[in-house]
């Protein structure tokens, strides 16, 4: 609700009279009561009445709705996701304790996705048999295929299965320590084979083969180009709960085992054993044994229940950590060591990809080169696929829907330690896609390098805001639903795509879509914690979105650079139709360069933001373009529209909020640049102006540049 009073101290210290009084005022409530706003009149409440307005949208995550009523709480959310990283990643917890990937599995992934859950713990299955721990771990895996482990013929047991043989010979290899910590983990992989079964018990089984065979989904959902009936089949049957058990199982028992194998377990440096399953291969590599093998130590991966890896400097192809088919439900990929290359095609999903099931691949050490397709390095659908790379300089390649990328399902991507560059097409670097997908990447320290391949010419996904020159990517903390209201009304939600970097002088490179960008009832979250970084692209991103979303970039510290190019808009906090899209930069001098409709610019109902704390920060915007703080007027605001009214129910708010330093402000155009004629330093101005005919309606944009203050959301967490 407007209000109708203003508080004159305010108005005061807004227009430049008095800000010396106030000990450190509270900027943004200032400037919301400046045009009879408080913090209750951004978001949006939609309504069942509001004909034409997109309400019934399946697959929402259990965030969306609170997040778009209430968009300053982004901040918190994005916040605490960057918390858990920061603790959990952190060299004193990775030295001290072995359920990193568990608990970031559960606070980043399925804490997102489903309520219900508490990270208490994962209930991992001790060994009992300490006879024969390995052959009764193999016999309980076995079992659950509906498979006898006892057979009879002519009045005597037979020698079979073959297993029981091999895991005799495999017994013989091991120290007792080995053993036990060998049996464990098959016996806790058929706990999680378990749940995930009863996660699907409901689906049907032609609708999950027709679903693991797509490969498409990259390019043909957000404006619901094709719509598959499959994915609403299984998404009405799936439990997700026993889903998510097994995940959080698996997680903890990947790091778990890593850690029990480096300190405790040898395996003979010269062998590689293989036990066949009825879920897929086992496989064990000591640490020389891809030395002796003809292609370059090359070891085929595909088909395989756990592997582990003693530490080859090793290359590694099929599908490494990914379930190879509803034949290979979970896949484990376990490395203690060594410089690696992981390399995959298109058609196989690697290196924590999780297709109906559960992939994880785990990396403890070394500098390693992953090199995937599609569905790659940390991605799920209607699954969980988990990466994690603990030490080393490490490159990841992909085409699309990797490092960090979920269709229905979660994909989350970790990368401890080491200067690290990341590189495909789209859809990932933290993609939460359709379905209420999560996808998080994740990357603690090092300074690094993300590209979201920029230009057409190389791959092709063209987008029309950039004259078909520049590709929309789908990168770096993006959200993205399928809009299917033009084509056959199938309209799903997307989800919570994330991008977090703790520390280092990171590079960020993408073309459109990108930065904490959202699209369609989905959230897209970028968030840095420190260093002088980089950040180039070109239109909708950083902090910005379109149709129904949320979108915030947020970047804690360090000298950054906000540089756009090309078409160079829709950006640095810019929301259109009915988007919450904030850009928070504190500490460090900045620089911001956009051409067009850009720096807390609304429009079409949105509400958007772009507050910068502290420094002396540069702001570059073209000439004759809306922006810095402004909110664009439409007649639908003032009148409703005869058949769909709801614009004019509604409000919006365009903010620009510069607190300290010595800050300059400039228009430009390709061969000019000028001073701004609204902008300036200690200034606060109005977008449209106060004396415009298109002031009110509940519509406003405002800015500010002021050297004292805070804002009250920011100052909780320090």
């Amino acid at each position: 609700m407007v209000r109708v009073v203003v508080r004159v101290v305010l108005i005061l210290s807004l227009v430049g009279i008095s800000v010396g009084a106030q000990d450190r005022p509270d900027v943004l409530g200032m400037v919301l009561d400046s045009v009879g706003f408080d913090r209750t009149d951004l978001g949006f409440h939609p309504k069942g009445y509001w004909n034409r307005f997109p309400l019934d949208i399946p697959y929402k995550l259990t965030s969306f709705d609170d997040l778009f009523a209430e968009p300053l709480k982004l901040y918190d959310y994005a916040k605490t996701m960057g918390n858990a990283v920061e603790r959990y990643l952190s060299p004193g917890f990775l030295d001290s304790n072995s359920t990193a990937l568990y608990h970031l599995t559960y606070s980043l992934g399925v804490d997102r996705k489903l309520g219900g859950f508490r990270n208490y713990s994962a209930n991992l299955i001790a060994p009992a048999d300490s006879v024969h721990p390995l052959r009764s771990a193999l016999d309980r895996l076995s079992g659950m295929y509906d498979r006898q482990t006892d057979y009879y013929a002519f009045g005597s047991r037979a020698e079979w299965p073959e297993y029981r043989k091999n895991a005799e010979e495999l017994s013989a290899m091991l120290s007792d320590t080995a053993e036990l910590i060998l049996a464990g983990i098959i016996l806790n992989i058929a706990d999680v084979i378990k749940w995930r079964d009863l996660a699907f018990r409901n689906c049907n089984r032609p609708p999950m083969i027709r679903t693991y065979a797509i490969r498409d989904l990259a390019a043909n959902q957000s404006d619901g180009t094709v719509y598959y009936p499959e994915l609403d089949d299984i998404g009405r049957d799936i439990d997700w709960a026993s889903l998510h058990y097994a995940a959080l199982k698996a997680a903890a028992l990947v790091e778990q085992a890593a850690d029990s194998l480096i300190r405790h377990a040898d395996f003979p440096a010269d062998s590689l054993v293989e036990l066949t399953t009825s879920y897929g291969r086992i496989l064990l590599v000591g640490k020389k044994a891809l030395a002796r093998k003809d292609s370059a130590g090359e070891l085929d991966c595909t088909n395989t229940l756990l592997v582990i890896d003693f530490g080859n400097d090793g290359v590694f192809t099929g599908s490494i950590g990914a379930n190879a088919g509803l034949h290979n439900p979970v896949s484990l990929f376990i490395d203690l060591g060594g410089d690696d290359e992981y390399h995959a095609s298109a058609d196989f999903p690697s290196c924590g990809a999780g297709l109906l099931g559960i992939g994880v691949h785990y990396d403890a050490c070394g500098d390693d080169v992953y090199d995937g397709g599609v569905y790659a390095q940390g991605c799920g659908v209607f699954g969980v696929g988990l990466l994690m790379d603990v030490e080393g300089n490490d490159s990841y390649t992909a085409e699309l829907s990797a490092q960090g990328c979920g269709y229905f399902g979660i994909g989350l991507c970790f990368d401890v330690d080491g200067n690290d560059t990341y590189y495909l097409y789209g859809d990932g670097q933290g993609y939460g896609g359709v379905g209420g997908g999560i996808g998080v990447l994740s990357d603690y320290a090092g300074d690094d390098k993300y590209t979201g391949e920029p230009y057409a010419y190389k791959y092709d996904r063209a987008d029309y805001h950039s004259d078909f020159e520049i590709n929309g990517n789908g990168v770096q903390g993006v959200g993205f639903g399928r809009r299917g209201d033009g084509t056959d009304g199938h309209a799903w939600a997307g989800g919570l795509g994330t991008i977090i970097d703790i520390s280092g002088n990171d590079h960020y490179l993408s073309g459109n879509w990108s930065l904490g960008c959202a699209y369609w009832f989905a959230t897209g979250i970028a968030y840095d914690g420190s260093g002088d970084d980089i950040y180039e692209s070109c239109y909708f991103t950083q902090g910005s979105g379109a149709h129904y979303c949320n979108g915030i970039l947020i970047d804690e510290g360090g000298n950054d650079r906000h540089e756009l190019y090309a078409t160079a808009g829709a950006a640095l906090g810019f929301g259109w139709d009915w988007t919450n899209a904030i850009l928070i930069n504190s500490g460090g001098n900045d620089v911001y360069r956009a051409k067009m409709i850009s720096i807390g610019l609304a429009q079409i109902r949105s509400n958007a933001l772009l507050i910068d704390i502290g420094g002396n920060d540069d702001y570059y915007l073209g000439e004759n373009t809306p922006g810095l703080g402004e909110a664009s007027f439409r007649e639908s605001y003032a009148k409703p529209r005869q058949m769909t009214p709801y614009p004019y129910y509604c409000n919006s708010f365009g903010g620009f909020i510069d607190i300290g330093g010595t800050d300059r402000y400039f228009s430009f155009t390709d061969s000019t640049e000028t001073v701004h004629p609204r902008a300036q330093n200690n200034t606060t101005w109005f977008a449209p102006a106060k004396t415009d005919s298109t002031y009110g309606f509940n519509n406003y944009g405002v800015g500010i540049d002021i050297e004292t203050g805070t804002i009250p959301e920011l100052d909780i967490w320090k």
